[in-house]
Parts: structure tokens; C-alpha cells; sequence
């Protein structure tokens, strides 16, 4: 049988990249290889690391796709944008033919001019987010937890591997984990405590979805 073809959409440094480049073809990510990476941003460290592992890149940005499309009262917050945007991403995705797409520190929420072409394809698409499934939900998850650890109204928060549905971070979530957030002096400390989770799940998460598309 084929390696499985994992391609991966970033947005920053790539550490979550990294933690699945080291893991491939070892017992925690076996039979894979990565079809290509792609950012949203020109300057993401992630594309470096990609390019270190030999991984084919595209840079995809959202800026000449604003400025076709401008933000005005009939078009609030760059929809016509973000449509054309992730129709074209999904164009370079489906071209690529993965077996899934692992969204890995991916900052844009997609719409379904991307979501339906790889449904269509049978292409599930994963994301990583740092929180339990329906607890924090949205952006800066993180720094929401530990301001709520510090007002006294939680001690955990978590992360979780999760299926990519049009509701932002509510699909099926595959992989969770709680994180502890006692003994943490600093919003940083936390940070680094759920990063080093993150990369240990992420690959648990992308080979439980390839082992299930093996099937």
C-alpha cells in the first residue's frame, strides 16, 4: 500500500509541523509522506522547516484577494474574500490528491467554498485546538484559561484533535487531552506545558485518522 499523502496548512513557526516531520515513518506516524505544506503567510518560520525536509511549499495569501474583493457594507468582513481565498486554497489542496489535511497552527477560519470540495473528494481535514471539544472556543484560548485560572474559575484546560466542520472548532473531536494549569506562575509557563502536549497529540491525532482511512 501507498504512504499516506498528509498535506499541512500552517500559519507560524511550525513547531506542530516539526512534531509530525520527526514522528513520520516511525511507530507514531507510519507509512506517510507529506504531499506539500502550505501558509498563509509569506514570512511563517514553518515553511524553513519544510524546506529543510525537503517538502514541497506554496505560499497562498489572502491580500490580492482583498484588494479584488474590498470589505464594504455588502460585503462585511471580506466575505466575498474569503470565499474566493479558500475556493483557490482548496484548488491547490485537491491538485495535491492527499489522503488528509492537517490544519497545524492554521490561523484562518475556512469557509465552505474550501470545506465542500474536499468533502467531495473524501479528504478529511484535521485541525488542533487548545481546548476541550465545546469548552473555549474561537481564538486565544489559551490566554482565556489562564485568565480564569487566575480568577479562581478553572484549574484545567486541554487540547484537542478534531474534524474540520463549518461551526468553528465543534467538529468530531478524535484525540483530547486535559491540561493542568496548577503550578503554572505565568501565562508562558502555561503555554509551553500545552505546546509540548500539542505536539505529542497532533501526531496521535493525524495517525488515528490515517490508520481509519487505511481501513
Amino acid at each position: 500500500m501507498a504512504p499516506a499523502r498528509v498535506l499541512v496548512l500552517i500559519s507560524g513557526s511550525g513547531s506542530n509541523l516539526q512534531a509530525l516531520i520527526d514522528a513520520s515513518n516511525t511507530p507514531a506516524l507510519p507509512d506517510v509522506e507529506f504531499a506539500r505544506v502550505i501558509s498563509d503567510r509569506k514570512d511563517a518560520y514553518g515553511l524553513k522547516r519544510a524546506e529543510a525536509a525537503k517538502i514541497p511549499t506554496t505560499y497562498h495569501g489572502i491580500l490580492p484577494y482583498k484588494k479584488k474583493y474590498p470589505d464594504d457594507i455588502e460585503n462585511p468582513q471580506f466575505s466575498e474574500a474569503r470565499e474566493a481565498y479558500d475556493a483557490d486554497l482548496a484548488k491547490l489542496v485537491v491538485a495535491e490528491k492527499p489522503d488528509i489535511v492537517v490544519c497545524a497552527g492554521f490561523m484562518r477560519i475556512v469557509t465552505p467554498s474550501f470545506l465542500e470540495p474536499l468533502h467531495e473528494e473524501k479528504v478529511p481535514i484535521i485541525n488542533l485546538h487548545p481546548s476541550l471539544h465545546g469548552d473555549l472556543v474561537g481564538a486565544h484560548c489559551i490566554e482565556r484559561a489562564w485568565e480564569e485560572f487566575k480568577q479562581g474559575k478553572r484549574t484545567k484546560t486541554g487540547i484537542m484533535i478534531h474534524y474540520v466542520i463549518a461551526e468553528v472548532d465543534m467538529g468530531e473531536p478524535i484525540v483530547q487531552q486535559e491540561v493542568s494549569i496548577e503550578g503554572c506562575e505565568t501565562l508562558g509557563e502555561l503555554q509551553a506545558r500545552i505546546h509540548e502536549a500539542e505536539h505529542k497529540l497532533i501526531v496521535e491525532g493525524t495517525r488515528r485518522v490515517v490508520e481509519k482511512g487505511r481501513q
